[in-house]
């Protein structure tokens, strides 16, 4: 139950131009879909609530917290967001320098500070906040992709690979970028959108044997710095991706199989920390406190047309809470006050 409570007495924030389908549609949906199993129950009918939200371009294939998100590649070259989805920290393999390396001028990291600082303002609009949580839940998985954070430079691309899309590959794939896009093998079932039932099987699946080799910790309450998984991935794509690996070669089953294993450990980091994120992100908070005019009040950050109840008991000892009245918030945020004829009293807000 995501609940607020608090005392009131009387007065009381390239070169290459890389393609933005990490992990295709599968691998986003399954970091969705492990997410989704640990949101709070009011976190979930939050979400729920903005996914249901008209969004400009929208369809039923995104009518549904899971597969919501693939929105941002569906319709990248209508949103003009293509860069949007990676961040190139450059290295070099061979000693070739890296000086001369530009950053581009918008990247993931800036577009999840932008969809956070978005869902966090009681100022935006509904539609804003629904395209910022599908933005979110989609570069949430990005970030985790070791190739959407990294750039190798080498002696036959001086100027980068453009996360590994210039490192080229024979065989099943043409270069590292789309060997890493379907996790080395791990991600080739081609799931249609909306799901089928059987496609729901194979998407459960796939999460609970991620979910069984990397169960959940729950760690709320600070909001990250997505550059700090930005530096991860760089770190893992200069110690995973490009090792074992050579130009112009076919992968070898041995690197492949570990390609697969690093994309279950990563999807499911991506699931787990973007359910940290929206359960810190939407617990319901109190946004300030009044008494003013023999009435004491307070507001709290809220999802339009939700019902809040508000209850209150005389001592934190006390065995219930008492209900006191339901609220519908018609915006952003909801209020309550009532005249302050107790020397005590506490609240609690519950969704």
């Amino acid at each position: 139950m995501n609940v607020v409570k608090f005392l009131i007495s009387l007065c009381a924030c390239l070169c290459l131009v890389q393609p933005v389908l990490a992990w295709d549609a599968e691998g986003h949906m399954v970091v969705a879909r492990i997410a989704y199993n640990h949101l709070d129950s009011a976190v979930k009918a939050r979400c729920d609530a903005l996914i249901a939200a008209p969004v400009t371009p929208g369809g039923s294939s995104s009518s549904n917290f899971v597969t919501a998100a693939c929105w941002a590649d569906d319709y990248k070259s209508q949103l003009g967001s293509s860069i949007w989805h990676y961040i190139d920290l450059p290295f070099s393999l061979d000693g070739t320098p890296t000086n001369g390396f530009v950053p581009a001028s918008f990247d993931v990291v800036q577009a999840i500070n932008l969809s956070i600082s978005t869902l966090q303002s009681s100022s935006a609009s509904q539609s804003n906040q629904a395209v910022s949580l599908r933005y979110l839940i989609h570069f949430v998985a990005d970030i985790q992709q070791p190739l959407h954070t990294s750039d190798a430079f080498f002696s036959s691309q001086p100027n980068g690979d453009g996360g590994g899309n210039g490192f080229y590959l024979k065989g099943t794939w043409s270069n590292l970028h789309s060997l890493w896009d379907d996790g080395g093998g791990y991600l080739l079932d081609n799931l249609p959108r909306p799901l089928s039932s059987s496609s729901q099987t194979t998407l459960s699946n796939k999460v609970a044997a991620i979910e069984a080799v990397y169960p959940y910790t729950r760690n709320v309450g600070t909001i990250p710095n997505p550059m700090d998984w930005a530096r991860e991935g760089q770190g893992v794509a200069k110690t995973v991706s490009y090792v074992g690996i050579s130009l112009n070669s076919t992968p070898s089953t041995s690197y492949t199989n570990t390609a697969q294993t690093t994309t279950g450990q990563r999807m499911a980091l991506g699931g787990h920390r973007l359910a940290d994120l929206l359960n810190t992100l939407f617990a319901i908070r109190l946004d300030s406190v009044i008494c003013t005019n023999g009435n004491v009040g307070f507001s709290w950050n809220a999802v339009s047309g939700q019902t809040y109840r508000v209850q209150w008991k005389q001592q934190l000892g006390d065995s219930k809470w008492n209900d006191l009245t339901n609220i519908t918030a018609s915006g952003n945020s909801a209020s309550f006050s009532e005249p302050s004829g107790q020397t005590q009293r506490f609240y609690q807000v519950t969704q």
